[in-house]
């Protein structure tokens, strides 16, 4: 197990829905192509083309993703920027707004 960040969690969520959704694309697009070209048509674009390989691509990431999820603890953080108050000013950066108070 490994701990990732609410924050990396949810790219990792975003990035699989996108993921995800290419890969319908690409079925919807091959069941057209299926049903209105020639096979030699398809296979050109399926085989020869791409489509298929560009699939199975998507499709790894997908479930390599799909693992990091499953096998990591998510650590809820707060992120810097929800923090109330100015940044600047925690950090010791205010400059004069700092000397001022």
């Amino acid at each position: 197990m490994r701990t990732i960040s609410q924050y990396d969690a949810q790219m990792y969520k975003d990035e699989l829905k996108g993921l995800r959704e290419e890969m319908t694309s690409i079925l919807v697009e091959m069941e057209h192509r299926q049903n209105t070209s020639s096979r030699e048509a398809f296979s050109l674009w399926w085989d020869e083309g791409g489509a298929m390989r560009h699939y199975f691509d998507l499709k790894g990431k997908a479930e390599r993703i799909e693992q990091i999820l499953q096998f990591s603890i998510i650590e809820e953080e707060e992120h810097p920027r929800m923090r109330g108050g100015d940044p600047a000013l925690r950090r010791g950066y205010g400059g004069s707004e700092r000397e001022g108070q």
